[in-house]
This record gives C-alpha cells, sequence and structure tokens, in this order.
C-alpha cells in the first residue's frame, strides 16, 4: 500500500479547491479534509475546506442564514495563520451579506497583513467607497490595484468611479476609456462613461451610453436604472416611474424584511379592497419624508395600511395628522404570512397609485402644535439664542459623506465666510456635524450655535426648522422636513441635482423651497452669492 504524507494531502486538496472544474464540490472537499485532521487537527487548509462547505450550506439558507458558526472556524484559522489570506476573503464575503462594518474592519485588517495584495485591496476599495463614505482612500487603493494588475478592465472601471465621486470627472472619463480600450463590452465602464456625461449635463449622450449599456447585458440594473431617474429628471413621470420599479428590490427585502408577502403591482390596486398592506422604507430619510404624503391617499383607497418607517422618524410620522390612521413601526416584527396580504414599498406608491392618485400630493403634513406639547429638553443656551430677536436662518452645508453624490450635493464650510459675516443674523447648524474642522470653523463666529447635539431625532430638527425665519441648505432630508413644515427655504443645487428638482427653475414638490442652483459643474460661487442678497435684504 502506498503511503501518502499529510503534506501531499494538503497539496492535493489545495489543488481540487483551486480547479475551475471541482472547485464548487465543496462536499468532497470537506471529506478530504476530514482525511487530513485524523493526522493534524491544525491543519489551516483542512479547517479552511471544511469551512467553506459549511458556508455553503448556510448560503443555502438565505436569508435566514446563520454564519455564526462558520465565522468563528475562519476566525480560528487566521488566529493560527494570519498569513491564510483565503480566511479573510471569505470573512469579507460573509460579512458583505450581514454586516458591512465588519466586512470594513475585516478587510482592513487585511490589508495591514497583505499591503499589496490586489483582491484584498479591490474589496477594501469598494467598502470604503460605497459603505464608509472614505471617497479619497477608496481612490487610491484603486490607483494602486490599477498599478498591481494595469491589464485587469475591472481596476480602471473601479478607478474612474472613485474619480467621478470625488468629483474628478475628467480623470474618471480616461479610467473608462482605458477600461473600454481593454474590453469594450465592459458594462462598468459603459455605464461609467453615461455617468460622466449625465454629470456634464449632456443627457443625450448619457442615455446612448445607458442604452449601450443594455444592449450588452439587457437585464443591467444599473442601466435601467439610471435612465429610470434620466427620464424623471428631465419630467417624463409615468415612464419614470415605470422604469424605476425594475429597480433591485431584493437587496431592500433583505435589509429590511417583508419577502413573506406578495408584492402589490400597479394592476392589483383597486378601491375598497379593504386588503393589509405594509409599506417598507428604502431610501434616506429625505425620501421618506417626501414620499410619506401618499400612504393617507393610499390608505383613503381602502386600504388596510401599516408603514415600517426608519427608527429615527418614528415619533416625527406619529406627530402627522395625516398619518394617524396610519399603523406605523420602525420594523415588521413577524413573517406571519396571514399578517398582511401584499408588500410594497413607499417609493413604489406613486406608480402603483397612478391609476387613482394624479399629480402630486400636498406635501405631509407637520403639526407644530402637537411637536411643542412635547418635552423635548432644548438646553437654555440654545433657547435663549432662539428668542433673539436677530433674523434666524438655519444652515445645512452637507450631507452623510456615504452618498454616492454627496460631493456633488455638500458644500465646504468654509465658502460660507462672507454669509457668516453679518451680524444682523443669528446661524443655526441644523445638521450634524461630521468633521472636527467644520466644529472649529464654528467655534470661530458667536453668531454660529452647533445644533448637533440636540438633533436626537427628527422631532427636535422639526422644532429647530419651525423656530427659523429661513432655511438655508444644500440636498439633504432637512429640506423635505422644511418644505412639509412650509418653511421658507432656500435650496442649493448642482447644476445637475437629484431627478426630484427637475431642470427648471421652480419645482412643484414643495411651495415654500426656492432654488439657487449651479450654473457650472461643481461651481458654487452663483448660489453663495444669491443666498447672501436675500440674507442682506432679510436682515437691512
Amino acid at each position: 500500500m502506498k503511503i501518502v504524507s499529510v503534506e501531499a494531502l494538503e497539496e492535493n486538496l489545495k489543488l481540487f479547491i483551486t480547479n475551475p472544474e471541482t472547485t464548487d464540490d465543496t462536499e468532497e472537499a470537506a471529506r478530504q479534509a476530514k482525511t487530513i485532521l485524523k493526522y493534524n487537527i491544525d491543519s489551516s487548509y483542512a479547517n479552511y475546506a471544511l469551512a467553506l462547505h459549511e458556508t455553503e450550506q448556510a448560503n443555502r439558507c438565505a436569508p435566514m442564514a446563520d454564519y455564526s458558526k462558520v465565522i468563528k472556524k475562519y476566525e480560528k484559522i487566521i488566529e493560527k495563520d494570519k498569513n491564510f489570506i483565503e480566511a479573510y476573503l471569505m470573512l469579507g464575503k460573509i460579512y458583505e451579506q450581514i454586516d458591512k462594518q465588519k466586512q470594513h474592519d475585516i478587510l482592513a485588517k487585511a490589508y495591514k497583513q497583505f499591503p499589496d495584495q490586489y483582491l484584498i485591496m479591490f474589496d477594501l476599495a469598494n467598502i470604503k467607497l460605497f459603505h464608509t463614505g472614505e471617497k479619497e482612500l477608496a481612490l487610491d487603493l484603486f490607483m494602486k490595484c490599477v498599478q498591481k494588475l494595469p491589464q485587469v478592465d475591472s481596476a480602471w472601471a473601479s478607478l474612474g468611479t472613485a474619480y467621478s465621486m470625488n468629483r474628478e470627472l475628467e480623470m474618471a472619463k480616461t479610467c473608462y476609456e482605458t477600461a473600454l480600450s481593454i474590453n469594450p463590452d465592459k458594462l462598468k465602464a459603459v455605464l461609467g462613461m453615461g455617468v460622466y456625461y449625465f454629470e456634464n449635463a449632456d443627457f443625450k449622450k448619457a442615455r446612448e451610453y445607458y442604452e449601450r449599456s443594455l444592449m450588452i447585458n439587457k437585464d443591467s440594473f444599473w442601466g435601467t436604472f439610471n435612465i429610470a431617474l434620466l427620464e424623471l429628471l428631465e419630467g417624463n413621470f409615468e415612464k419614470g416611474w415605470e422604469l424605476y420599479e425594475k429597480r433591485d428590490k431584493e437587496i431592500l427585502l433583505k435589509e429590511f424584511g417583508g419577502s413573506a408577502w406578495p408584492e402589490l403591482l400597479k394592476q392589483d390596486v383597486v378601491k375598497g379592497s379593504n386588503e393589509k398592506v405594509v409599506v417598507l422604507k428604502e431610501q434616506g430619510f429625505g425620501d421618506d419624508i417626501m414620499f410619506a404624503r401618499y400612504l393617507n391617499h393610499f390608505h383613503k383607497l381602502g386600504y388596510n395600511v401599516t408603514y415600517a418607517a426608519a427608527p429615527e422618524l418614528l415619533d416625527l410620522f406619529k406627530l402627522s395628522p395625516d398619518l394617524d390612521k396610519i399603523n406605523i413601526s420602525s420594523s415588521i416584527e413577524t413573517n406571519d404570512v396571514t399578517t398582511f396580504d401584499y408588500r410594497t414599498f413607499l417609493v413604489s406608491l406613486p406608480h402603483i397609485t397612478s391609476n387613482y392618485i394624479k399629480g402630486k400630493p400636498e406635501p405631509l403634513k407637520i403639526d407644530m402644535k402637537r411637536i411643542n406639547n412635547k418635552d423635548l429638553n432644548i438646553p437654555e443656551k440654545l433657547k435663549k439664542s432662539l428668542s433673539s430677536k436677530k433674523i434666524k436662518v438655519g444652515l445645512c452645508w452637507s450631507g452623510s459623506p456615504k452618498h454616492w453624490r454627496d460631493k456633488s450635493r455638500s458644500i465646504e464650510l468654509k465658502n460660507f465666510q462672507n454669509l457668516l459675516k453679518n451680524k444682523n443674523v443669528e446661524f443655526f447648524g441644523i445638521q450634524k456635524v461630521q468633521k472636527k474642522e467644520d466644529e472649529k470653523f464654528i467655534n470661530k463666529y458667536k453668531n454660529f450655535h452647533n445644533c448637533s447635539d440636540v438633533l436626537s431625532n427628527f422631532v427636535h430638527t422639526a422644532y429647530l426648522v419651525d423656530k427659523m425665519d429661513i432655511i438655508l441648505t444644500v440636498d439633504t432630508s432637512l429640506v423635505h422636513l422644511s418644505g412639509s413644515i412650509g418653511k421658507n427655504t432656500y435650496l442649493y443645487l448642482p447644476k445637475v441635482p437629484d431627478w426630484r428638482w427637475g431642470l427648471k427653475d421652480k419645482q412643484d414638490w414643495y411651495k415654500s423651497v426656492h432654488l439657487l442652483r449651479q450654473s457650472d459643474v461643481d461651481d458654487w460661487s452663483i448660489p453663495l452669492k444669491e443666498s447672501e442678497k436675500i440674507l442682506k435684504k432679510l436682515s437691512s
């Protein structure tokens, strides 16, 4: 009988796992691994093969998969062998599905161990770009990926996306063109070229690239989604909403639940059905406030409506008279199929109700009497500032850095220096201050009050908005709240804004919201000068 060493068995297992023809047969890999473990219980590769098999079994149970045991296996492998790169990568893939922050942390740990490894750099760059909002660091990592493997089209396409999100549009274009020179059908690069022309307001050219992406892959989610946004931006709402319904809803169901019930489609909506429908949140807080206006109208069609709202908005929505007849909760606590007849998404309501609800309903009513009756624990120092007889201006200059167009919509706080020189005005920063340099900047001005610590939920935000004379804000949830309250609001907009604000001088979602739009891409000088004139006139 031929005697085979443990080392030889491990080598055979490695070859089996890495062979494209056998790599998916984790059951056989696990069988080989068990043989190895009889002789070497600490074999990293054998334990890795078992973990792979258990990962595959857990994946079959998605979205109810329990990865806790297999995560411990990968962690134990790393603990014993810090250079076992495959374990880091698999942990990253698992956390990608269940915990983005932990995915970031394990990849950051791996990057310290393997600072020149392409896959580690590539995955870490993606999560920094799209989850943590560290766009500059993501750009640096993608540049290293290109330097490492300049022949890889995905590296160039991703570098282009990083440049685009950092508002270096010409560099983005160069990267996309390089990716297309390597692979003319590189979908991400084709879409990226569409985004480049979109951001430069060449919508005809943008559409050509989006349509080209659908010729490469007719099921391209981003191709259809980008065309939907373009239709909505140009005011073609019927077509835009129809295309928007093709967005990837599975991701939302995985994050927020609701898959136990069938989706309510436009053709299913009828008057007087009395059916129970759960409406799921899906977008940012601004979208929640904006589209909550449809809930009462949906209820009036004859539906028993439950809205699964964001926890941060729960108290605000419960104080709205428009939602008194809507069941509001912050989560779905059951998968009992009898609880609801259907599910739908909040931003699907304009489309699925369009046979009955024409035009745009009035904004959600915010009852300030109800809010003022709440015990909000406003600090006395802030109350004193709010009682000032000077003009009070609520200011918001930046949104979440995680937003993919954040660098397009946010304004560097230092650009407000001339505005803040107006001593007849008290400014109140109605946003969470994200940067330490912003805190230092605010502290230089006696007439600039940082309200970050007061904004524990949107009821507090509404209270502050109500105390202002006007609101000056970039495109964040504040404009939707202020517009719903009916406060005189001026919205700083990039040349190419989010679709809802359109391409005209005025918008019709909120009567009290006025647009201050860039004339040139990424140039805030004109909107800022316009707001300075508005304040000067108001305070004179």
